[in-house]
């Protein structure tokens, strides 16, 4: 990387973090997921701190550390707490993917999507730029870029002279598009070579996250040109925007139309709600200007990117319900989904766009079917947080009784309380997706066999003793904290004070 830069020393109020990383210089390969839960659980003030020695010390030439998984973890722990990333160094790496910031995922979940790059394929790409033969005249670019900005150079000085940052970075550009585009057209033609290829990126999607970077290049000096007329977060636009946007379309159009759709779903992603983006598409596919025929074309990008998010959690929502179920990301999910599915509907209706219209309609029928699995998986969460056995005795062989020597899990209680909160807000949900909601008989079956479960406490507490009654009402606890967000209030209360009552008795 810049090999004129001073290594510079880890201290400086990181001094914490020293003995941490020369230990895991010696990392075994089988301790990665260890030190990966370790990153992810640090407090935000530590993982800015950590984050920011890690990018140095790897841009100053740093060996021995695995920086990309790390920096990933840390990265991911940031978005999470929403917090602020430290300063970080201007490489020409950064400089080169920055046109394209708008358009990185932190982590792909299913197919390759448009306009979707994740931060994952970043690194590969970034060292097949560095190390494969197409490339070196943008290898050496980026090293003639890098050392002038180690030198102290600004982008603004010098506007005129060969060594100038701007000078500098366009040829890298240059450079690195000519390179890159080789590389594709070699791919595109030899299917070994694309196979090796995709297996050196990390997989196929990475390798047309390549194949759509390509695409962009050409226009890089366009999507920043959006990215600075329009600074995020975008929450309206003017009749003076709209006619700005036209005139950066048009410009881009005009000299890299393969990359024109890219600078309307860059600020599409600048918008602060992403469904606002069709307010730019109806405006376009709206416009008379001769001018601007192509624009009807490249502007559908918009609203099917937007479904591509859209349907994407309505099959991510298909796909939960049948697989391990976690009522509180369900919970979030439904809410972000049902804002988005709001969202569209509310821009089309604008502008009597039934087709989008429907088209969502469509997206909330499987979401709602979606929802009627959560409400059992839901129920059945909650049963598991309520152990039974079966009751001793001729009269009651069968029957099942409260668990009072089954210690209920942390996870467990955990997960029942969350499933409980969900379906405490299943007719507010269902509402949300303008569905009627039909399973009530599971919530109330679910109630019911929770007050009598907890009914049921009361009468173990009264028979046990000594540390099985303590167990008892230690069950007795995390029941009612259970079963809160579904039983009234005062029913709840009456429970305890039975419980309590019980708990005295000889």
């Amino acid at each position: 990387m810049v090999n004129a830069a001073p290594r510079r020393s880890l201290g400086g109020g990181t001094e914490d973090f020293v003995g941490m990383t020369e230990t895991i210089r010696t990392i075994a390969p089988e301790k990665m997921a260890r030190l990966m839960a370790f990153l992810g659980a640090l407090p935000p003030i530590a993982a800015r701190k950590l984050f920011g020695v890690l990018e140095l010390d790897k841009a100053s030439g740093g060996e021995g550390l695995p920086y990309t998984e790390m920096l990933a973890a840390l990265r991911d722990r940031l978005f999470k707490e929403d917090a602020p990333f430290p300063k970080r160094p201007v490489t020409a790496q950064r400089l080169f993917f920055e046109p394209f910031e708008d358009f990185f995922i932190a982590q792909r979940s299913g197919k390759k999507r448009r306009a979707r790059i994740a931060r994952s394929s970043i690194a590969p790409i970034w060292a097949l730029i560095q190390s494969d033969p197409a490339c070196a005249s943008a290898a050496r670019a980026s090293k003639k870029l890098n050392e002038a900005l180690a030198a102290g150079a600004a982008p603004d000085e010098e506007e005129n002279s060969e060594q100038s940052i701007s000078t500098l970075t366009e040829g890298f550009f240059n450079a690195a598009g000519q390179g890159v585009g080789r590389i594709v057209s070699h791919a595109q033609a030899d299917e070994t070579y694309r196979a090796h290829l995709s297996e050196t990126l990390g997989g196929a999607a990475a390798f047309h996250d390549l194949l759509e970077l390509q695409l962009m290049l050409s226009g890089a000096s366009h999507l920043t040109a959006m990215q600075q007329s329009f600074p995020k977060p975008v929450s309206s636009l003017t009749e003076e925007d709209y006619f700005k946007v036209r005139q950066l379309y048009a410009a881009a159009h005009a000299e890299a139309p393969n990359a024109a759709p890219y600078v309307l779903l860059c600020l599409a992603a600048r918008m602060d709600a992403p469904w606002r983006a069709l307010g730019v598409y109806y405006h376009l596919t709206g416009s008379e200007d001769e001018a601007l025929r192509a624009v009807k074309k490249d502007a559908a990008v918009i609203p099917e990117v937007l479904f591509d998010d859209l349907e994407g959690m309505a099959r991510s929502m298909e796909r939960d319900a049948s697989a391990d179920f976690h009522a509180a990301q369900a919970g979030l999910l439904i809410t972000h989904f049902a804002d988005f599915a709001d969202g569209m509907q509310a821009e089309a209706r604008r502008s009597n766009d039934s087709v989008v219209v429907n088209r969502v309609e469509a997206c909330r029928d499987v979401a709602a079917d979606a929802l009627e699995r959560f409400t059992e998986q839901s129920a059945a969460a909650m049963r598991m947080a309520m152990p039974v056995r079966h009751a001793g005795g001729s009269s009651r062989l069968m029957a099942l009784r409260p668990d009072i020597g089954r210690m209920v899990s942390p996870t467990l209680a955990r997960e029942g309380r969350e499933a409980a909160d969900f379906l405490a807000r299943i007719n507010e949900t269902s509402k949300r997706l303008n569905r009627k909601y039909v399973s009530n008989g599971i919530i109330e079956e679910t109630k019911e066999h929770a007050v009598r479960y907890a009914n049921d406490l009361v009468l173990e507490i009264r028979a046990a003793e000594g540390e099985e009654r303590t167990a008892a009402r230690r069950l007795m606890d995390q029941t009612l904290s259970l079963i809160t967000p579904l039983v009234a209030a005062d029913e709840v209360g009456l429970i305890r004070d039975r419980a309590s009552a019980a708990a005295k008795s000889v």
